[in-house]
């Protein structure tokens, strides 16, 4: 009995460090961690995968709608560009570090790396919609920008420009048959940042971003480090998240893994990835879970790990419960205090009766340690879930109210420039009108003055049509003038002819005709 004493005492010590110990492993001040994190606190929120070619690899166990960078998330701007806040407990890991990619049999997988940044995507924009999309292992920033890289279309997730910024951009998300159509009509954006000597791609700019919402106002967030893992918190101005410096561990793996090959032999038709969304079937993602959380896992297709790094082993949780990291570890913990320690030396051998009595003592024992030890894992996991519920909910109330903010000044600011729209639109409009008014002025003068053109000219050609009419009618005048004077002159003529010729007459009448002289005769002398 004072063995099992001391062996419990022993173990409510452990409990109690275990309680009251914080979580090591931050980035600041120079500290680290290794890619041990990602193993351990991941492996309650889904299954560590071995694939030939990418190592070990994850596989969450999440809704069917689930895609990287677009399920239970959002965008926002921080010094480091466009940076993707997920509502994930496990999203400070998977959406900063590493990348992802979609596997024909398992579905989205995420592959571990050891540098954070803002998210791990690739940005078009063009014919007013922006698409990203997770970029694929192996592709470097540089790579990314070139036209060599070729994101599989159905990658992309696309949102009207004008709402990037919202809290609810899910909301706002183009179907998948159109992204692809939309994407081909987009230009990529190869926007960087730089600090310490790293890159970053940081997305649409800040001023561009600002434009096309229409909101001068948009928020560039600080982003603080958050001292443990957990969903990335946005307070005030700051971005709460939990981004170490991580180092590679030679000795680091996790404490289940499942064969990937034998898995897809073993299940052929329980095909977690579902291609004609790029989605994934939750219910086969779950029975991958059961396999490998299993109390006596098949050796063929689980590979069970020693513990790396003096870390307890953990204990095999149900698919579908998501046990924080420190929870695992308490009751491995408590499990492991609550073992008997061994005999040691040459002690005599008791009788089989006693001996049977002390088993069924100590079993009594273990049981009662066990049960407590799981009373006390399910009492700090309920608080622990109420203190995330708490934290979430603030979280969205937070999230709400920025949003009904940023939702007043986009109204007021959408009226003002409706107002001013529709102001610009009445000058242009009034602009319009004068400028149509003087166009017809200046047309009717130069309708009367050609008017006035013509007439003068009608006028010119009527007096001088008359002229010439009058001219002729003087010229018929003077020419029957000259005939009638002519006629005159030669009645006149004719007339003192005949008068001529009368007086002739009548001289002739009056005298009688003289006897002509007869020649004389000649002289006979002559």
């Amino acid at each position: 009995m004072k063995l099992l004493n001391k062996i419990w005492c022993v173990g409510l010590m452990a409990i109690s460090i275990a309680l009251i110990t914080p979580k090591q492993g931050r980035a600041q001040d120079g500290g680290y961690v290794t890619d041990q994190e990602f193993y351990d606190g991941l492996q309650p929120y889904g299954t560590w995968v071995s694939d030939d070619r990418y190592g070990n690899v994850w596989v969450p166990n999440v809704d069917e709608d689930f895609r990287p960078y677009a399920t239970r998330g959002h965008w926002v701007l921080t010094e480091y560009g466009n940076t993707w806040v997920s509502d994930y407990p496990w999203g400070w890991a998977t959406f900063h570090y590493g990348r992802w990619r979609y596997d024909d049999y398992y579905g989205w997988e995420w592959i571990p790396g050891h540098h954070w940044a803002p998210a791990w995507v690739s940005w078009r924009h063009g014919r007013g919609y922006y698409g990203w999309a997770p970029m694929q292992p192996g592709i470097s920033i540089t790579l990314s920008f070139g036209r060599s890289y070729r994101v599989p279309d159905n990658y992309w997730v696309c949102a009207p420009e004008a709402y990037i910024m919202r809290p609810d951009i899910n909301n706002y998300y183009v179907p998948p048959s159109r992204s692809v159509t939309i994407i081909h009509n987009t230009t990529i954006i190869n926007n960087t940042y730089v600090n310490n000597n790293v890159t970053y791609v940081a997305g649409p700019r800040v001023q561009e971003i600002r434009q096309v919402t229409h909101n001068n106002n948009v928020t560039v967030y600080n982003i603080n480090n958050a001292p443990r893992p957990g969903v990335a918190n946005v307070t005030n101005n700051t971005v709460n998240i939990y981004r170490p410096a991580v180092k590679a561990a030679p000795d680091a793996h996790p404490a289940r893994v499942v064969d990937a090959t034998a898995y897809r032999n073993q299940h052929p038709n329980e095909r977690i990835a579902n291609h004609a969304n790029v989605t994934v079937d939750h219910t086969n993602a779950a029975k991958l879970a059961v396999v490998a959380r299993s109390t006596t896992p098949d050796n063929k297709v689980v590979r069970v790990n020693q513990p790396a790094n003096n870390r307890p082993q953990a204990t095999p949780a149900q698919p579908n419960v998501a046990q924080p990291v420190k929870g695992q570890r308490q009751q491995a913990a408590q499990q492991q205090a609550a073992q008997p320690t061994r005999q040691h030396g040459n002690q005599p051998a008791q009788p089989a009766q006693q001996k049977a009595t002390q088993q069924a003592q100590q079993q009594a024992q273990q049981q009662k340690a066990a049960q407590q030890a799981q009373q006390q894992a399910q009492q700090q996991k309920a608080a622990q879930q109420a203190q995330q519920q708490a934290q979430q909910q603030k979280a969205t109330q937070q999230a709400q109210q920025q949003a009904q903010q940023q939702k007043a000044a986009q109204q007021a600011q959408q009226q003002a420039q409706q107002q001013k729209a529709t102001q610009q639109a009445q000058q242009q409009a009034q602009q319009q009108k004068a400028a149509q008014q003087a166009q017809q002025q200046k047309a009717a003068q130069q309708a009367q003055q050609q008017k006035a053109a013509l007439q003068a000219q009608q006028q010119v050609q009527q007096q001088k049509a008359t002229q010439q009419a009058q001219q002729q009618v003087q010229q018929q005048k003077a020419a029957q003038q000259a005939q009638q004077q002519a006629q005159q002159q030669r009645q006149q003529q004719a007339q003192q002819r005949a008068q001529n010729a009368q007086r002739q007459q009548q001289a002739q009448r009056q005298q009688k005709p003289k006897p002509k002289p007869e020649p004389p005769k000649p002289d006979a002398n002559q």
